[in-house]
């Protein structure tokens, strides 16, 4: 089975290899060289295992669809594309909270290998992800000043003053 092994530093891609192996033979061998690099006191070390959406144009190659099928990976039809959910692992070694964002420095990412155009947006995930610290916390706030909240109720205080319209039931 080919694996791709992808590893990301600071917004940079240092590593995207396809090694052939068994998935979890390969991710327990990541995580043992993510541990030797790990410094305990200044990072956590986690490694987490999601879904990643891939999106093809419909028809694909047969060869393809022979390999999504071979991995009983989750397909689904939406018009004409064909959305493969593809399980990958991401390990951080080197990662830091900043106030109230998550900074991941140095990752790895592993998947399963399908093709050349699954390489590259699982490499383009994996330097994303640790370009920029992430913001944690939920919802986005918004704020509004006085003037915004005044028109605000003005807009409300005429909706109600509107008489409301009574809808007639057709006959049949």
């Amino acid at each position: 089975m080919k694996i791709l092994v992808i590893r990301s530093d600071e917004g940079k891609l240092t590593r995207s290899d396809v090694v052939e192996g068994d998935f979890n033979t390969v991710a327990k061998d990541i995580v043992r060289k993510a541990l030797e690099e790990w410094h305990p006191s200044e990072s956590d070390l986690t490694a987490l295992r999601t879904k990643f959406e891939l999106r093809y144009k419909l028809p694909i190659d047969p060869d393809l669809y022979d390999k999504l099928v071979e991995l009983n990976l989750e397909l689904m039809r939406e018009g004409n594309e064909l959305v493969v959910n593809l399980p990958v692992l991401t390990i951080s070694f080197d990662n830091a909270w900043l106030e109230d964002a998550y900074l991941d420095r140095r990752m790895y990412v592993i998947s399963y290998y399908l093709d050349e155009a699954a390489k590259r947006q699982l490499e383009e995930y994996a330097i994303e992800a640790t370009k920029e610290p992430k913001k944690m916390g939920g919802e986005a706030q918004l704020s509004l000043g006085e003037e915004e909240i005044k028109r605000l109720e003005e807009g409300l205080e005429e909706l109600e003053e509107r008489p409301k319209k009574r809808r007639r039931s057709r006959k049949r």
